[in-house]
C-alpha cells in the first residue's frame, strides 16, 4: 500500500497509508446511496406533504449539489461514505483543512468526477501515486486511510498501576492528540520492520515538542522518557475513565 508522509502539528514526520481507489470507489457509492435515500425522501414525501411549489422542491434538493463541500468542510474532510470506509481528506503538508481547500476540490469534482464518470479521476490517481485526483492536487489534499474512531480511542490508553505515581503529573496538560502521536513515533521506532532511518532525529525532535509543551526536563533517553509520559498521562487521567 502507498504511503504519504505527513508532518504533526508537533513538527513530528508519520507516514500514513494512501486510501485505495477501491476504498475511494465504494465511499462514492455509499454517498450516492445517501443522496439518493435522500432525493426520495424529498421527492416522494415532503414535496407531495407540503405541496411545495417548483421553487420550493428545488430548494430542497439544493444540498445534494453542496453535498460534499458541506460535509468535508464541517465534518473534517469527512462525508458520510468516507467516513464508512475509514478515509478522510488532509492538507498534504499536515496542516488544518480549510474550506477554501476543501472548495477547490469541490469545483474539481466537474472534471474528475461528474463529466467523466469518475474516469479521469482515476487515471490521475493512479498516475500520481499520492492519492490525488485533480481537485487534490490543486487544492493541495490528499485522501488518507485512518483508523476507526474507536481504535483511537483504545489505543490511546494503558494500563496503571492504581498506585502508580506519575513522574511528570505535568502530562496532564497533553491533548489526547499529543499523547496519540507519542505513542506512534514509540511504535515506529521500535519497530524494526517499520523503524525509519531517521528515527533518532524523530524521537529527539517528538521529545523536544512535549518537554516544551509540559515544560519538563529529565536525563531519561528520549524513549524512556516519551514511554514515561504516556503512562503519566494515563495516570492522571485515570479516574475520569
Amino acid at each position: 500500500m502507498e504511503t504519504i508522509e505527513l508532518n504533526t502539528t508537533q513538527n513530528v514526520s508519520l507516514q500514513f497509508p494512501v486510501a485505495s481507489i477501491a476504498d475511494r470507489i465504494l465511499a462514492f457509492f455509499f454517498d450516492a446511496v445517501f443522496m439518493g435515500l435522500y432525493s426520495i425522501l424529498v421527492g416522494v414525501f415532503l414535496s407531495g406533504w407540503l405541496g411545495l411549489e417548483t421553487w420550493g422542491i428545488v430548494f430542497l434538493f439544493s444540498p445534494l449539489f453542496f453535498y460534499h463541500l458541506i460535509f468535508e468542510i464541517f465534518f473534517n474532510g469527512q462525508s458520510p461514505g468516507k467516513r464508512i470506509m475509514n478515509i478522510r481528506v488532509f492538507k498534504a503538508d499536515g496542516s488544518q483543512l480549510t474550506a477554501g481547500r476543501c472548495f477547490i476540490r469541490w469545483i474539481f469534482r466537474l472534471a474528475d468526477i461528474t463529466f467523466t464518470s469518475g474516469a479521469l479521476a482515476t487515471l490521475i490517481i493512479i498516475i500520481n501515486g499520492k492519492g490525488q485526483r485533480l481537485g487534490d492536487i490543486a487544492a493541495g489534499t490528499t485522501v488518507l486511510k485512518t483508523g476507526k474512531k474507536n481504535t483511537f480511542q483504545q489505543t490511546l490508553w494503558m494500563d496503571v498501576e492504581e498506585d502508580y505515581q506519575p513522574r511528570f503529573p505535568e502530562a496532564e496538560r497533553l491533548t489526547d492528540k499529543d499523547v496519540q502521536t507519542i505513542k506512534e513515533v514509540v511504535q515506529i521506532t521500535k519497530d524494526p520492520n517499520r523503524r525509519p532511518d531517521n528515527y533518532i532525529e524523530l524521537l529527539s525532535n517528538t521529545r523536544q515538542a512535549i518537554e516544551q509543551k509540559t515544560q519538563t526536563s529529565s536525563r531519561m533517553s528520549d524513549l524512556d522518557y516519551l514511554t514515561t509520559m504516556i503512562k503519566d498521562y494515563n495516570a492522571c487521567h485515570q479516574a475520569s475513565r
